[in-house]
């Protein structure tokens, strides 16, 4: 890959581990209303609930916390508990998942080491700020990048082409002098190729890219490499 001018971030799963967070919030939930789910079906239950209700949050009909109730309240009803209490699991999944913060390994070194390269930096993340904001400030990651793009700063989410527009912008570069890094194949991968930009998918299971092309890595050590910073 030819040297970028910058590298756009996606947060979730990319430099934060989310998914850990989530189980942990989610077994705290299973817990205190005695439900017995596989821990694979109740997150993706748990995660189907969010792509119904994001639509609601990113137009502000709700807030972060209005959206957190509405789900719960949907998914224990979902699972039949006996008391789809909305308001108290979204206080136990809080309470849970914050207890269990932690970022992916290598996330701060690595962001220092592109700064070093003098590269330009930016997290591009498709959630509020309000949330957000406080995972970055909690770590130091955000006084790490130039710049923080969430959901309320860019006209469209992502994989809509005008967020990683926004952040080029946010930069100062052009589309094809950033490279767009996350999890998601669809969201940082798919996305930001079709808006102009190359890409590179984390894949923490070690993958192949489903496309030819886009460089893969498993571990946020292996970046630099695969930006064409470091011999690979």
């Amino acid at each position: 890959m030819t040297r970028p001018h910058a590298v756009i971030l996606d947060l979730d799963d990319t430099l934060f581990d989310d998914s850990a967070c989530t189980h942990a919030g989610l077994r705290a939930v299973a817990r205190a209303h005695g439900l017995s789910v596989d821990p694979a079906e109740l997150f993706a239950r748990h995660a189907a609930h969010i792509r119904a209700i994001d639509p609601l949050l990113f137009s502000g009909q709700l807030s972060a916390h209005g959206a957190r109730v509405r789900r719960f309240t949907g998914l224990l009803t979902e699972l039949g508990a006996a008391d789809p209490d909305g308001e108290a699991a979204t206080l136990t999944y809080r309470a849970a998942y914050r207890q269990h913060w932690q970022l992916l390994p290598g996330a701060p070194d690595v962001l220092r080491d592109l700064r070093a390269a003098g590269l330009r930096l930016a997290v591009l993340t498709n959630y509020v700020r309000e949330v957000q904001g406080q995972k970055l400030a909690h770590f130091g990651l955000d006084a790490l990048v130039d710049a923080v793009l969430c959901v309320e700063d860019v006209p469209a989410a992502k994989p809509d082409p005008r967020a990683y527009h926004a952040a080029c912008a946010a930069l100062d570069v052009t589309p094809a002098q950033a490279v767009m890094v996350g999890d998601s194949w669809e969201k940082d991968v798919q996305g930001a190729r079709a808006a102009g930009l190359r890409a590179v998918w984390v894949s923490r299971a070690g993958l192949p890219a489903p496309e030819p092309g886009v460089p893969v890595v498993s571990r946020l050590a292996d970046l630099p490499a695969a930006l064409g910073l470091v011999p690979a």
